[in-house]
């Protein structure tokens, strides 16, 4: 069985529809080759940081402006994932992300993406999915508690809860407050940490928001504390190589703490995180894994027996 569970719903469109999109919108400077597109939108090596390529969504935001077009991004994800053999994704998307350039109602991009997965899962009835709502730090506290009220309020709709965003600027601790209520309802909680920031963020993620799992988590490697405590308390990480390498988290694909993690009895998975940016699938992931981070076929399965075993999905064979 092969589960994803770290990708991002609003930054997995296909190329081909991300373009036609962009040309139906009049954007201006989108090439009418695919291959240029291609060459605008997917980075091939990294930016100068984690931010400089949060500016590179803007484009996703600007084309996911009507119920419909979220629609067909979800139902083409969850196509997209099972051709590339996954069997079971947990798909995540921030509605104060979406919503940011066009005014759509966080009930019509819940609305939209919800169908188009249930749509193809109607199509591909041995796949699973699920959704998970992602509070964005950007946005501040206060639309932090919005999200989780709106969580909350769409429980059997979300299979979890993210924080997500800069961490520098707007740690974990500051979210405490918001996300009470998550906790309070036994929320299925994950958080982004330890990708920008130091063992501290995965530290304050656990303690302050609840976390069961761990976005990135590159820099728990510094702190073995925390990694016989991830051991511990089956804290799982959630890695994504390419993405790792292209925001500067890690110096390159092969320096990679991936294996080291696994090797120390962390729970690690293998990840895509956003595949339209960083040009990535899961199989080319995990082939990464093995031919430049020298993960053997063994510790691959490992990975994917972490991944069902930390899923918020449930499983007949958990």
């Amino acid at each position: 069985m092969k589960v994803e569970l770290h990708r991002h719903l609003d930054i997995s469109l296909r190329l081909e529809t991300l373009l036609e999109l962009a040309q139906e919108r009049g954007l201006e400077g989108q090439s009418s080759s695919l291959a240029g597109f291609r060459d605008k939108v997917v980075l091939h090596s990294p930016l100068q940081d984690l931010d400089s390529v949060l500016d590179r969504f803007r484009l996703l935001q600007q084309v996911l402006d009507r119920p419909e077009v979220l629609e067909r991004v979800a139902y083409e994800t969850v196509h997209d994932c099972a051709r590339e053999g996954t069997t079971a994704v947990e798909l995540r998307f921030s509605p104060s992300f979406v919503c940011e350039l066009n005014g759509l109602s966080w009930n019509d991009i819940l609305d939209g993406f919800e169908s188009g997965m249930r749509r193809a899962l109607r199509d591909l009835p041995l796949m699973q999915a699920g959704l998970i709502c992602i509070a964005s730090r950007n946005y501040g506290v206060d639309s932090a508690a919005r999200t989780v009220e709106f969580y909350l309020q769409n429980r059997t709709r979300f299979i979890g809860l993210d924080l997500a965003g800069n961490e520098q600027d707007f740690p974990c601790r500051m979210f405490e407050e918001a996300f009470r209520p998550a906790r309070e309802a036994g929320a299925q909680v994950t958080i982004h940490a330890g990708e920008a920031t130091g063992p501290e963020s995965i530290w304050e993620a656990i303690e302050f928001l609840g976390a069961r799992r761990i976005g990135h988590g590159v820099s728990s490697i510094l702190d073995g504390q925390l990694l016989e405590y991830l051991s511990e308390k089956s804290i799982c990480l959630e890695m994504c190589p390419t993405s790792n390498w292209l925001t500067r988290a890690v110096k390159s694909r092969e320096e990679h703490p991936l294996p080291q993690l696994l090797r120390a009895g962390v729970p690690v998975t293998i990840n895509t995180d956003d595949p339209t940016i960083f040009g990535v699938t899961l199989p080319s992931e995990f082939e990464i894994c093995r031919d430049r981070m020298g993960l053997t076929d063994l510790e691959i399965e490992t990975c994917h027996a972490h991944a069902v075993r930390a899923s918020f999905l449930k499983f007949s064979t958990q």
